[in-house]
């Protein structure tokens, strides 16, 4: 090894994702606590001409980390480096996860302007792989990303923001990593608020009936697809809550959660209502005890392909018992997000991690497929290049810039190589 090299890169260590199905020991490994580290790293992989790929927290499905050469682990890469408290901008390491980013955003009078229900990612994982919360006015966390700084194949620190790198950026908001290691990059929040949550279970007839009406009335609306007695307890979901179902299983759980300012004073809570920051009310616990796929249908496309997966659990697969998900996302214009272009519906198919698993994916990829589904990054799919073709338009686009920033490969491994090379 170089000086740099005993610097920087370690012996490779054994490495697997939050659920346990993704594992590989790389050639070497590199923690690092400053840009220049991650730097050094990209430059002495490229000496010794061996690919690299970085990791968060570990919360994707596929295997989009493993890699034979140099392992960047960013999980110690997580310092919040500046805030501008007017303008509401806070530039962060990668490293930082939404959980913490949210809480500190707190103490600054802000909050993200909308974060899923798992915020133990990475930020950096998070706008990756194109995660979300919910509600039709509310895009991915992708969107709340005015600017970032990597450092590509050749050593290079730079700087991409909307203005300047026009495709570029957009290119990058959903990229997977492909273009570079990212080192930093900069958010922008808004005005700290509450949440007004609501939870209740009612049956599915009763939740597809009113869904529009709830999706216009509520900042946000999601709901759970019960489809067996002991669905709730598999996602750790709350019980003993107020229900109008009249039956056990088929149901769903429903969920509002409404913004308030934070200098309003607190509600009257009801039954299964709660109140508090943002950075409290949003996120849940879960056990990684599940496989999970999500692709995002057309918004017009959702009751149809419900529909049919709801079907597809009731006549084949009656004991499948993991809640199915929904929640809508608004559009945005990065080039490989789910939403690129177009209002979407997401939604979260999961089983145990068992291959008997696989066969109900695939069934429900077929689904999919015929209501243009667009794969969650993170999560597992069925893609092949044909299909991405079809379902992405700017998808040729998007291979053509990552060739441009990384003609070499440098960032990619075995399984997204077949999809992005």
């Amino acid at each position: 090894m170089t000086a740099g090299q005993d610097d920087i890169l370690a012996p490779g260590r054994l490495w697997w994702n939050w659920f346990g199905e993704q594992n590989f020991v790389p050639r070497y490994l590199a923690q690092p606590r400053t840009e220049n580290d991650v730097r050094q790293a990209v430059l002495e992989a490229r000496k010794l001409g061996l690919p690299v790929r970085a990791s968060g927290r570990g919360h994707s499905n596929p295997p989009i980390v493993a890699t034979p050469g140099v392992h960047i682990d960013l999980s110690r890469f997580g310092d919040v480096l500046s805030v501008d408290e007017e303008k509401r901008q806070v530039t962060v390491q990668p490293g930082i996860t939404v959980g913490d980013l949210s809480r500190f955003l707190r103490q600054k009078n802000m909050s993200l302007n909308n974060q899923g229900d798992i915020d133990t990612q990475s930020i950096g994982g998070a706008i990756a792989t194109g995660t979300h919360g919910a509600g039709i006015t509310l895009p991915c966390l992708a969107a709340q990303m005015i600017s970032a700084r990597i450092v590509t194949a050749d050593g290079t620190f730079l700087d991409l923001s909307p203005e300047k790198d026009g495709a570029l950026f957009k290119a990058f908001r959903s990229s997977l990593g492909l273009f570079g290691t990212m080192v930093s990059l900069t958010l922008q929040a808004v005005p700290s608020y509450n949440i007004h949550k609501r939870s209740w279970n009612t049956d599915t007839e009763d939740c597809l009936a009113g869904l529009h009406q709830r999706l216009r009335d509520n900042r946000t609306f999601w709901f759970f697809w019960l489809p067996h007695p002991t669905s709730a307890d598999l996602f750790v979901l709350p019980d003993g809550l107020p229900s109008t179902a009249t039956r056990a299983s088929d149901i769903c759980h429903m969920r509002t959660y409404n913004a308030v300012p934070v200098e309003d004073p607190a509600p009257v809570l009801g039954p299964s209502e709660e109140f508090g920051h943002s950075s409290v009310i949003f996120p849940n616990i879960y056990e990684p005890n599940f496989r999970e796929m999500e692709y995002t249908v057309p918004f017009a496309d959702f009751e149809e392909t419900f529909g049919e997966i709801r079907r597809l659990f009731i006549d084949k697969y009656p004991g499948a018992a993991f809640p199915v998900e929904s929640r809508p996302v608004k559009a945005d214009d990065s080039l490989l997000s789910p939403f690129a272009e177009r209002d979407g519906y997401a939604i979260g198919v999961s089983g145990p991690p068992v291959p008997a698993t696989w066969e109900l994916l695939r069934d429900v990829d077929a689904i999919f497929d015929r209501h243009a589904g667009r794969p969650h990054w993170g999560k597992h799919h069925f893609m092949t290049p044909a299909r991405l073709e079809r379902l992405f338009p700017r998808y040729d686009a998007f291979k053509k810039l990552r060739r441009e920033i990384d003609p070499d490969g440098v960032f990619l491994n075995d399984h997204l190589r077949g999809l992005f090379a």
